[in-house]
């Protein structure tokens, strides 16, 4: 009867549920699965793989993984690793992994996107200041210089994936003037648009719906104008306020909050924080009020929503300090010790096979694994 079982089962599985167990896996896991065949090694390498998997990290539960820097003894962080956190829903924070960052760069990170980081060095030289472009998860880089032509005293940044062609570009606002940095042209272009200064009222750019989004000040300081870099023509770009909820003079800052762009601001005399979710899509211009967080103490500044865990929010306070708000009781709950996690630094972390310095086009797949 074994035997007979086994003359049935086919030489080879389908792609499709090859891929199925794959897609679900983390980056590193799949990094080591490539030297199991070279058919494995193809499909894994593949761009349409590798932009299903991250299409599965952002739709799945990672949205709760964050990286920090480490902290060593006496509250001293380490300028040379970060740490994997996850939140749970039973109110604990858990370090997954530690990594290194790359060698001879800080862990402060000035923009990210799709799992890539963008890191500046120890130290500024007369040749320019040197960033670096990481994927923690496949610990792949490329380092390039920014002109000391290019520099300013100020400088806000922001960082975009064309999954078209894999190529990265890095955006510098330097007061009256921009310039993009094309990884696959290994080429700056500087370009003046601003007829006056570009007064940033948060940085740095946010990355969703394939564009780098800020919130910019007018000359009359009334008000905020949402603007966004896009990378397919490099281009900035005005949509239009129709929900008007950047119109009153208020603070108001700007997240990656599950994929969606979302603004937030805080209303002292009532001592609610209002966030609102703009719609999927760089066209789609429809925002929703997505919660009010009332009873809030503190300044909007020193709080950051950070995810959902099921239908409660968590929330960063004072830079190290998580709490869970539950909008049903209108209450904060404490998580455990939370000082040796998170702090300013802390970042989203996505599960990522792309590398920053890989280009390619889409091309199409086979039909079976053996």
């Amino acid at each position: 009867m074994a035997a007979n079982h086994s003359e049935q089962v086919p030489p080879f599985l389908p792609l499709h549920v090859i891929e199925t167990i794959l897609i679900n896996l983390p980056a590193k896991s799949l990094l080591r699965f490539k030297a199991v065949s070279k058919s494995w090694n193809t499909t894994i390498s593949d761009p349409v793989f590798v932009q299903n998997h991250l299409h599965q990290s952002k739709t799945s539960n990672s949205r709760n993984l964050f990286l920090c820097r480490s902290i060593l003894i006496f509250s001293c962080y380490d300028s040379k690793k970060f740490s994997l956190a996850r939140v749970d829903q039973d109110r604990r924070l858990r370090t997954l992994q530690v990594v290194e960052s790359p060698r001879g760069f800080y862990t402060l990170v000035l923009c990210y996107c799709d799992g890539v980081l963008l890191l500046t060095s120890a130290e500024d030289r007369r040749s320019g200041v040197e960033f670096v472009l990481w994927n923690p998860s496949t610990q792949t880089q490329t380092i390039f210089r920014l002109p000391f032509e290019l520099s300013t005293d100020f400088k806000c940044y922001g960082l975009c994936h064309d999954p078209g062609i894999g190529d990265f570009k890095v955006v510098v606002i330097c007061s009256n003037h921009y310039a993009v940095y094309s990884c696959k042209n290994k080429a700056w272009t500087r370009k003046k648009e601003f007829g006056d200064t570009f007064r940033v009222a948060y940085h740095p750019g946010v990355f969703v719906d394939g564009v780098v989004y800020w919130l910019m000040m007018e000359k009359d300081e009334r008000r905020y104008k949402l603007t966004y870099f896009d990378p397919r023509d490099d281009e900035f770009k005005m949509p239009n306020d129709e929900h008007r909820i950047f119109e009153v003079q208020r603070p108001t800052y700007m997240i990656d909050f599950g994929g969606r762009l979302c603004v937030y601001y805080y209303e002292a005399r009532d001592k609610v924080v209002h966030i609102w979710i703009k719609e999927k899509g760089v066209d789609n211009n429809s925002w929703k009020e997505l919660i009010t967080i009332e009873n809030v103490e503190r300044f909007a500044s020193y709080f950051v929503p950070m995810c959902f865990v099921e239908n409660k929010i968590v929330v960063r306070l004072r830079g190290t300090t998580v709490v869970l708000y539950n909008p049903s009781e209108k209450t904060f709950e404490e998580f455990e010790d939370t000082t040796h996690y998170f702090d300013f630094l802390s970042v989203p972390y996505v599960e990522s096979l792309i590398s920053p310095n890989t280009f390619f086009r889409p091309k199409r797949k086979r039909n079976c694994l053996q």
